[in-house]
């Protein structure tokens, strides 16, 4: 999954864009509309790629966790599906196609049009919804990085260096210490 998100964020906006030229669909009014979505939906992929691209165990490891997978798959699989099924037309007295309309006949029309929609709005929950797994998986495992280059010390002496502060004193009874952590 990792690498598949570099052809990803090429490919998928491409799809969303001229996808339907190659099944024989006319690029009607919502070619127009694409010309706003596709780039803005590279500019989500781009961004999502680079920060799981930013994490070292993702690098390392040449694989994403199991939730950014799930997560990045069902977005892909929206869009295939919105470019599959989204009805255009270059006039509005005409009925409109899509790809599926063009391969299973005009009577599918009804139901391509309510798939498109469904996926238009499954695209935009899991863009953000993705776009924020991502960006906290990458603050928590760059944490102790980041702590290093502040401070200059070692997270894991400054992380025992916190946790003796912490603990109770000989003299303390159990009470006052939990209080005064509060």
């Amino acid at each position: 999954m990792f690498n598949t998100q570099f052809a990803a964020t090429i490919v998928l906006p491409l799809w969303l864009l001229i996808g339907r030229v190659f099944f024989g669909v006319i690029l009607g009014w919502h070619y127009a509309i694409g010309l706003f979505l596709a780039p803005l939906l590279f500019v989500f992929l781009a961004v999502v790629t680079t920060i799981t691209w930013a994490r070292k165990r993702v690098r390392q490891s040449g694989a994403v966790s199991r939730t950014d997978a799930w997560l990045l798959s069902a977005w892909y699989v929206a869009v295939l599906s919105y470019g599959f099924f989204v009805v255009d037309s270059v006039h509005s007295y005409e009925q409109g196609t899509s790809i599926a309309t063009h391969l299973f006949g005009q009577s599918f029309r009804d139901a391509s049009f309510t798939i498109a929609d469904i996926s238009g709005g499954v695209i935009i929950i899991l863009a953000f919804t993705t776009l924020w797994v991502v960006l906290i998986e990458y603050l928590v495992e760059s944490r102790q990085g980041v702590v290093t280059r502040l401070t200059g010390l070692d997270y894991d002496e400054l992380r025992a260096a916190v946790n003796q502060a912490e603990r109770p004193r000989a003299g303390d009874s159990p009470d006052a210490a939990a209080a005064g952590t509060r």
